[in-house]
């Protein structure tokens, strides 16, 4: 199989696998108060996948880098397809809320191997002029995976039942991982660098991940951009919709919110796709990265003020492309300074932080925005943005020297 065709069933496989991840969420919080599951309970298990990651992000990077993609995505989709079985024992179970947690876990473990491996598949069939569209695409398909689990998890248990949409999930996942077995590249062999065997090799390889600055720049940025974006957006949008009646197209405040985050989904896809391609043709990766951030920050500023539906929207394109032009440029980055035989340990700390921001800003989020209102937060959240300015500064400073 040719490479482009490859990331293109690379990003199917992405995409596909992610759906399982959306399903379980329009479902849940209806399901578990017919259960009696209390709504603390809900949701831990709605973040239990997000904290497994946590914890199991850098055992996928040392796996990946010795093994390869093909079998770790494999096995992955795998136990995503067991987590989303464990929910449809769940609906019939003494205790519902340990299986749906169980399922959730284990399903977060399933996704940390699909996440990381299939980027790092693509980096690995990738080269310099190709990377970043190849990267683009691929992170696409995961970025699009989430909303549309939602989708058709509600459409599913709307029109036929709960039970038959954890079963969509899981037979997708499995279907999924038979695709990954013939797809994924089996790179382990074509690597070159310390032997994985010895525990000081991979103490030496997590030491020259995480020595170098361009990639410590990295991870700050995009732990940053997931704290706002996936977190504190995702979190409060449908309560800023409804305390300013935002409301599109007669819907409520939830469905409003969720057709204004499509509207974001949209602008961040079409632009990642959009500078994979600029990325491949200009001899810089970071010219974009400074415009971007500052799309991400004027974003959340238009957004917090925003009194009205348009405002609102044009709040979130911003938003959404700037997203789009920062991590694709990032990702490019990271593929081209990492060492090949540590692909899956850098991609994985990318990961970890990308959790870690997703995790602590709903948390945060909630609080602040009771606290000082959700308009004010938001502007708050842009000021932060702005904060990547010097360290995007360097990391294109640091190409221009390394190019000189």
């Amino acid at each position: 199989m040719r490479r482009r065709q490859r990331s293109w069933a690379i990003a199917a496989i992405a995409f596909t696998g992610g759906v399982g991840g959306g399903v379980v969420f329009p479902i849940l919080p209806v399901v578990g108060a017919q259960l009696g599951i209390a709504a603390a309970m809900i949701g831990l298990i709605l973040s239990a996948n997000r904290i497994a990651r946590l914890v199991f992000n850098p055992v996928t990077g040392s796996l990946l880098d010795r093994f390869g993609a093909r079998w770790p995505v494999a096995f992955g989709l795998l136990l995503e397809a067991v987590g989303s079985g464990a929910y449809s024992i769940a609906l019939a179970a003494d205790r519902p809320a340990l299986w749906f947690l169980a399922g959730r876990i284990i399903w977060g473990l399933g996704s940390s191997l699909l996440l990381v491996g299939t980027l790092a598949a693509v980096l690995s069939i990738s080269d310099d002029g190709s990377r970043a569209g190849m990267t683009a695409r691929v992170r696409t398909a995961i970025s699009l995976g989430l909303p549309s689990g939602l989708v058709i998890g509600g459409v599913v248990a709307d029109t036929v039942s709960d039970n038959a949409a954890f079963l969509v999930a899981s037979g997708l996942s499995l279907a999924a991982a038979l695709g990954a077995a013939g797809v994924m590249p089996a790179h382990a062999e074509r690597r070159r660098g310390p032997g994985p065997g010895r525990p000081e090799s991979r103490r030496a390889a997590w030491g020259e991940v995480l020595s170098l600055s361009t990639l410590r720049i990295i991870f700050a940025a995009n732990a940053l951009l997931f704290f706002a974006v996936s977190g504190v957006l995702l979190a409060t949008v449908a309560l800023a919709v409804d305390a300013r009646h935002l409301l599109v197209f007669g819907f409520g405040a939830q469905g409003s919110a969720g057709l204004l985050m499509a509207v974001l989904m949209g602008a961040r896809a079409s632009a990642s796709l959009a500078c994979g391609r600029y990325l491949d043709r200009s001899a810089s990766r970071t010219r974009l990265l400074l415009p971007a951030m500052a799309g991400v920050a004027i974003g959340f500023v238009i957004f917090g003020l925003a009194a009205n539906l348009g405002l609102a929207i044009a709040g979130l394109l911003c938003i959404g492309a700037g997203a789009g032009g920062l991590t694709i440029p990032m990702l490019t980055l990271l593929g081209d300074v990492a060492p090949a035989h540590a692909h899956g340990r850098a991609l994985s700390v990318y990961q970890w932080s990308s959790d870690l921001g997703g995790a602590l800003g709903p948390i945060l989020g909630l609080m602040i925005g009771r606290w000082i209102g959700y308009g004010p937060s938001y502007v708050a959240v842009g000021l932060l943005i702005l904060m990547m300015a010097l360290p995007l500064r360097r990391l294109a400073s640091d190409e221009r020297r390394r190019s000189g």
